[in-house]
């Protein structure tokens, strides 16, 4: 559920579903991620899936990849 969720939003938020082809994509790296759309990944997070992250919690090494969020969020909730 986690994973299938996170790969939509930021596919949306990032406008390419290369993100659902290569979970492992650097999404910073990449030009694919600023600041304004991890907010935005945040709220999503937030409306979508009921996990609250504050924006302190974020290592950007952490969040670097569609998958890192995948397990980091995955963690958090088990």
């Amino acid at each position: 559920m986690i994973r299938g969720k996170i790969l939509d939003i930021l596919t949306d938020i990032c406008g390419t579903d290369e993100i659902e082809r290569n979970p492992d994509l650097e999404l910073f790296k990449n030009g694919l991620l600023d600041s304004f759309g991890i907010i935005e990944l945040f709220v999503a997070i937030h409306e979508q899936l009921d996990i609250e992250v504050a924006p302190t919690e974020m290592e950007r090494e952490e969040w670097d990849t569609a998958n890192k969020i995948i397990a980091y969020l995955e963690e958090r909730r088990a």
